[in-house]
């Protein structure tokens, strides 16, 4: 794999992690207690009626497929398996929260809205004027990078870099209809087919998470960068050594 080798700031942060495909449901029935995701959320309450207090909205019609049964707060597994498995290594989903307070901090709920609080600057970190920390870079053919989130967005990562160090909503590893098995947790890699200039910088902590990784600004979507022979679509198993 081809990383860059400009922008010496961010060299360290650019190194690749192994990252699996999706865990299916083992057809066991639905859990009559919340499952403890991370040790931080034993504080949370072990049954619905604690664990997904409003604002929560508890569906258990849902319940085995995201957390709660509500899509907000990410599928209740993740990645077991090669090559996604060690991208969770540590993750706390909630940032040490409760459901109802992270919501309650990160999600809009104004009608017209209804979305996350994403973090100013485009979720750069930023130096000590306040200034977002970022410069132009251009990857070089064979470079992996990724994204957990649908190709209309114009955001990646090297390919592999730990899911908190991307200060994502535990909603972007929802899988979208008609996606699964072909991109489990909502998983995208691809590698780079001509010179792609880009903008990369540390990325800011955001969603409970420390973040400090490296974020891809395109200048075109990635579905675009396909079409236009940017980028090539691989399966997630070619990160498997």
């Amino acid at each position: 794999m081809k990383l860059p080798t400009t922008l010496p700031l961010l060299a360290h942060l650019l190194a690749p992690r192994d990252a699996s495909t999706h865990d299916s449901h083992d057809g066991n029935p639905p859990p009559s207690h919340i499952p403890s995701f991370t040790p931080n959320e034993a504080k949370c309450g072990a049954f619905p009626v604690e664990y997904c207090a409003p604002p929560v909205e508890y569906n258990a019609t849902l319940r085995y497929k995201y957390v709660c049964g509500d899509r907000r707060l990410g599928p209740t597994r993740h990645p077991q398996r090669l090559p996604l498995d060690s991208v969770f290594d540590i993750y706390d989903r909630f940032g040490g929260l409760c459901p109802g307070p992270f919501l309650n901090l990160y999600w809009n709920d104004t009608p017209s809205v209804k979305w996350w609080n994403y973090p100013s600057d485009l979720g750069y970190s930023l130096n000590d004027q306040g200034v977002p920390i970022k410069g132009e870079i251009t990857l070089p053919v064979g470079t992996l990078i990724d994204r957990f989130g649908g190709e209309g967005g114009n955001f990646s990562s090297p390919a592999g870099a730990p899911y908190m160090q991307r200060s994502l909503p535990p909603s972007n590893l929802d899988v979208q209809d008609g996606d699964y098995p072909y991109f489990p947790y909502n998983y995208h890699l691809y590698r780079v087919i001509k010179p792609l200039v880009v903008i990369a910088g540390p990325i800011a902590p955001w969603f409970g998470q420390p973040g400090q990784g490296v974020q891809y600004e395109l200048y075109q979507n990635l579905s675009l960068l396909v079409a236009l022979s940017y980028l090539k679509r691989l399966k997630p198993t070619t990160l498997i050594p």
